[in-house]
C-alpha cells in the first residue's frame, strides 16, 4: 500500500470514527433529563468552544480578513442549529433508528429547491433517489406496511406511540436540507470560516429559542449534568475534530457516504441500548433512504468530474483558490 492509499484510508477511519459519535447523540439524550434544544445548544456551544482552541493553537484567525458575511451565511448557521435541535428531539420522542433515517432526507430536499431555485437539472437519477427516500420515509412512519399474509399494504391507520417524533424527525430532515441548500451559494468561503460561522449562528440561534421558551431543567439530576457535559464535548467537540482531520483528506462525496454510516450506528444503539424493535419494512425503508442519498451523491460527483474539463483556465483557477 503507498503512501497516498495508507493517507486516503486514515481520512475513511477518522470520518467513520466522527459519525459514529455524531450516531451517539440519541443515545445519550435519552439518560439527560433536559428538553432536547437545550442538549443539542450545549453540543453546539462545546463544538464553538473547539473550533475555536483550534483556530487559537493553528493561528486561523487571519482566515477572516477581507471575509464578507452575507444573508446565506447566516441561514447556513441558523439551520444547522435548527437540524441539530430538532433531531436530538426526536431522538427522545421516536425511536433512534426512525430519527436517524428520517433526518438523512435531507440531501433529496436540497437536491429538490437547487433544481427550482438554482436551475440545477433534475435528472432521472434525482427522480429515483427522490422517490427512493418518498418511499423509504411512508415505510418507517407506517403508511406502507408489509405482513407475511397481506404483503405491502397502505394505511392512515398509524401507530400513536412515535408518529410525534417521526414528524419532529422530518422537520429535522427539512432543516438539514436547507441547510445543505443554503451553503451551495457560498462556494468561496473557505471551510474554516464556514464551520466557525456555523457553530457561531447554531448556537446563537439555539440560545435565541431557549430565551424565550425556558427549558425547565428542574429534574435534572447529577447524572444528568454528567452525561450531557461528556455527550458534549464527545458528540460535539469530539465528533467535530475528527471530522476536521478527516476533511482535509477526503473529498466532499466521499465524507458525505461515509457520514449515512450515523444512521447504522443509531440503530445498532438503539437495539442493545434500548431494546428497540426495528420491524422487516422499517429496515428495508432506512434501506432505500440511504441508497436514494447515497447514489445522489455519486452522480453529483461523477457530473462534476465530467463538467471539470469545460472549465476556462480562469474559473479552475477560481476553483482551486476556494477549494478546501
Amino acid at each position: 500500500m503507498d503512501s497516498s492509499s495508507r493517507e486516503k484510508l486514515k481520512g475513511f477511519a477518522f470520518m467513520f470514527l466522527s459519525s459514529s459519535l455524531m450516531g451517539g447523540i440519541g443515545a445519550f439524550a435519552r439518560y439527560i433529563e433536559a428538553p432536547g434544544l437545550f442538549i443539542s445548544f450545549n453540543r453546539s456551544f462545546a463544538g464553538f468552544l473547539g473550533m475555536t482552541a483550534i483556530f487559537l493553537a493553528t493561528r486561523r484567525f487571519h482566515k477572516f480578513r477581507n471575509f464578507r458575511i452575507s444573508p446565506a451565511v447566516i441561514l447556513t448557521g441558523i439551520f444547522l442549529g435548527l437540524l441539530s435541535g430538532l433531531y436530538v428531539m426526536s431522538t427522545q420522542m421516536t425511536t433512534l433508528s426512525n430519527a436517524a433515517f428520517l433526518i438523512y432526507t435531507g440531501p433529496v430536499y436540497s437536491t429538490v429547491l437547487a433544481t427550482i431555485f438554482l436551475k440545477e437539472p433534475f435528472t432521472k437519477v434525482t427522480g429515483l433517489s427522490l422517490a427512493a427516500v418518498l418511499i423509504g420515509c411512508l415505510m418507517i412512519i407506517g403508511i406502507i406496511n408489509y405482513t407475511s399474509g397481506e404483503g405491502f399494504t397502505v394505511s392512515l391507520d398509524l401507530d400513536p406511540k412515535y408518529m410525534a417524533g417521526n414528524l419532529v424527525a422530518l422537520a429535522s430532515g427539512v432543516a438539514y436540507g436547507l441547510f445543505l441548500f443554503f451553503s451551495r451559494y457560498r462556494t468561496d468561503v473557505d471551510s474554516d470560516i464556514r464551520s466557525y460561522c456555523n457553530f457561531t449562528f447554531a448556537i446563537i440561534t439555539l440560545g435565541t429559542i431557549l430565551l424565550v421558551n425556558r427549558p425547565d431543567l428542574s429534574e435534572m439530576t447529577a447524572r444528568g449534568w454528567t452525561v450531557l457535559v461528556v455527550a458534549a464535548f464527545i458528540t460535539g467537540f469530539g465528533a467535530f475534530f475528527f471530522l476536521t482531520v478527516a476533511s482535509k483528506i477526503l473529498l466532499a462525496s466521499e465524507l458525505a457516504t461515509i457520514s449515512y454510516q450515523e444512521t447504522i450506528m443509531a440503530t445498532l444503539l438503539g437495539i442493545i441500548l434500548f431494546s428497540e424493535h426495528i420491524t422487516f419494512t422499517q429496515g428495508l425503508g432506512g434501506a432505500l433512504i440511504i441508497a436514494g442519498g447515497v447514489s445522489q451523491i455519486i452522480f453529483s460527483t461523477k457530473n462534476d468530474k465530467q463538467e471539470a474539463p469545460a472549465k476556462s483556465g480562469a474559473d479552475k483557477a477560481f476553483a482551486d483558490s476556494t477549494s478546501s
